[in-house]
């Protein structure tokens, strides 16, 4: 594997005596892009977060770079996940803490320095440089949580990106946003694929937010994968089938796929 790989091998992760993640294995070259479909509780926010050593599985090997994860100290998990730029759900983050927009996006690069040591201007000036290049330049000072909800979201994903990761995870950067924001996110997030060259793993309900870029899918159902392969064929109504009850038919508009029922 190369830099910004991900590799899972008999990922087994049990809490309350149930066995909620189950991947015999997932490969995920450096570079690409690839959306995790699914319905709730099918497991995708768990399998973000083993991807990116947010938790450990109960049994199995998590490889980033051809590091396994697991046999990390927490030191070296720490380092490692530096490499990492993950944006939860709008839902795990506080969106009222009392920070300037600014503020929020210096702590991406809090991250890759050493504990309790100042950020130097070089962090700023990346740190502005990327306020500017998310178009957020006239909302630097703003509290964050006088922001709206797409804004709020920008500034999570200059966080991340502030950190030069290899490796861009993100977990339904577009829920609770409105249609015009979830195609500005959508566009903005592909357009830093395409730029960066970052390998992208994205979690979401809606096939319509995931750009052109993304051409592979993992479809998940009950904690396992269902299907994983290229955007037109898991998203073909016989392979939905596996995850969702009902007909449904995704439909190609302006490279953007739409998933509708009773078609």
């Amino acid at each position: 594997m190369t830099a910004g790989s991900v590799g899972l091998s008999g990922i087994d992760v049990r809490r309350a005596g149930r066995t909620i993640l189950q991947i015999d294995g997932l490969t995920i070259p450096a570079g690409s892009f690839v959306g995790i479909l699914g319905t709730n509780g099918a497991g995708k926010t768990t399998l973000l977060k083993i991807c990116a050593g947010l938790i450990g599985p109960t049994r199995g090997q998590v490889r980033i770079d051809d590091v396994d994860l697991v046999r990390l100290s927490s030191w070296r998990k720490c380092g490692l996940r530096q490499r990492i730029g993950y944006i939860p759900q709008s839902t795990e983050y506080n969106a009222e803490l009392p920070f300037t927009l600014r503020e929020i996006i210096a702590m991406g690069r809090t991250s890759v320095r050493s504990l309790l040591s100042r950020l130097s201007r070089q962090d700023y000036a990346i740190v502005d440089e990327w306020i500017d290049r998310l178009g957020l330049s006239d909302r630097r000072n703003q509290t964050f949580r006088s922001l709206s909800g797409g804004q709020q979201q920008k500034a999570l994903i200059a966080r991340a990106m502030t950190q030069d990761p290899e490796l861009l995870m993100l977990d339904e950067p577009c829920a609770n946003l409105d249609f015009y924001w979830k195609q500005q996110i959508s566009g903005m997030i592909e357009q830093l694929y395409r730029e960066t060259h970052v390998t992208v793993l994205m979690v979401s309900h809606e096939t319509s937010v995931l750009p052109p870029a993304c051409e592979r899918i993992v479809l998940m159902a009950d904690g396992r994968i269902v299907a994983d392969g290229g955007a037109d064929e898991v998203l073909s109504p016989q392979v939905l089938r596996k995850a969702y009850p009902g007909d449904f038919q995704t439909v190609l508009i302006g490279g953007r796929r739409y998933t509708v029922g009773g078609v």
